[in-house]
């Protein structure tokens, strides 16, 4: 099959890979669509093949290490013990793999599983294999196109989760910093979610307007003004509810800090890959009397049927987030122009 391998830092390559087999409570899915995802470029670009081996050692190939965590496809294998899904049913899996039984997952937070489950890797191929599917996969309703589905499996999750974790209320104000795909679907979270006053933090033109589109009511350029100035004179200088930090830089963490008001609540779901520490400014408006909250992927199989049923019921739409379409056998230039920002890039719908 063919499958997009890490051969080095910041480098990919096409190569011919046996079809994976499906082991004890595992399925292989045929891909019909994949897409390529911020904190792909965090693995890519910043973690070296032998760390990301120890971390996922079952993705590490002689070749070097499967790419890829976002995918919809039909199920072509069933492995022993798989119960929910069976050989042709389409489905999505959860970024976050979760075995199901460990004291997180009990609880429900299989985000944070320690017993054996951790980031999806593999999916940029013709076929990959999930474990613990019982958990981790979702039916996909046939209302609901490829590219919709494909994002509840991450951003959408990710970027609902940090509304979420943060409980924000009917007619709450928040203010959302970088409109990334994440960020966006932060945005879009935040209005389903009943938020008032939605404010949004950007200054790429194409990302300005699909905030708006998804639901911002102010996007305010950081090229052009002071974000955290902006914020506090549209709020009468007390800071919004809720702030969200949905990129990983040290500027929009401290923005978001200075944003929030007194008893508010600051969430992040940026990916800090490359940034060793963060500092917070300690005086007014930031640190005292606020609470912080951090989001992984919401994963599981109810996660994503929730999310599902949203997308399905829910007069949500999210597909134009996908401004680019490519063959997988051009997953590497997929790379380099979701690297670039270029051309308007969002999302790049990636197909066999």
């Amino acid at each position: 099959m063919l499958t997009c391998v890490k051969t080095a830092i910041g480098k990919t390559e096409m190569m011919d890979l046996p079809i994976p087999k499906a082991g004890p409570g595992e399925i292989v899915i045929k891909t019909a669509m994949c897409t390529v995802c911020g904190s792909d470029m965090h693995f890519l670009d910043e973690i070296p093949n032998e760390i990301l081996a120890i971390l996922a050692p079952n993705s590490a190939v002689p070749q070097g290490f499967l790419m890829g965590h976002e995918a919809v496809g039909t199920v072509h294998e069933v492995g022993p013990g798989v119960r929910r899904v069976q050989v042709g049913d389409r489905v999505i899996s959860s970024c976050l793999t979760a075995c199901g039984s460990c004291v997180h997952c009990v609880r429900g937070d299989f985000s944070v599983c320690t017993g054996g489950g951790g980031t999806l890797f593999g999916c940029q191929a013709e076929y990959f294999a999930v474990p613990f599917a019982d958990v981790t996969v979702a039916k996909v309703p046939p209302e609901i196109s490829d590219e919709n589905a494909v994002l509840a499996t991450d951003i959408m999750s990710t970027g609902f989760g940090a509304i979420d974790r943060a409980e924000l209320k009917f007619g709450d104000s928040v203010a959302i910093f970088a409109q990334g795909p994440v960020g966006l679907c932060a945005t879009a979270g935040a209005r389903a979610r009943g938020a008032g006053l939605i404010i949004t933090v950007e200054s790429i033109p194409e990302r300005i307007e699909m905030s708006k589109r998804l639901g911002a009511n102010i996007v305010i350029n950081p090229k052009e003004k002071d974000p955290v100035s902006e914020i506090l004179t549209l709020t009468n200088m007390e800071g919004v509810d809720v702030a969200v930090e949905a990129v990983g830089t040290p500027a929009t963490f401290d923005g978001v800090t200075r944003a929030v008001r007194r008893g508010g609540t600051a969430s992040f779901v940026g990916l800090y890959g490359a940034v060793p520490q963060v500092s917070m400014f300690t005086m007014t408006h930031s640190f005292y009397h606020r609470r912080m909250v951090s989001t992984l992927c919401p994963s599981g199989h109810d996660r994503m049927s929730h999310l599902l049923n949203l997308l399905r019921w829910g007069k949500m739409d999210l597909g134009p987030l996908f401004t680019h379409r490519m063959k997988l056998a051009d997953a590497p230039k997929a790379y380099d122009l979701f690297r670039s920002k270029q051309g308007g890039v969002l999302k790049i719908a990636i197909t066999p």
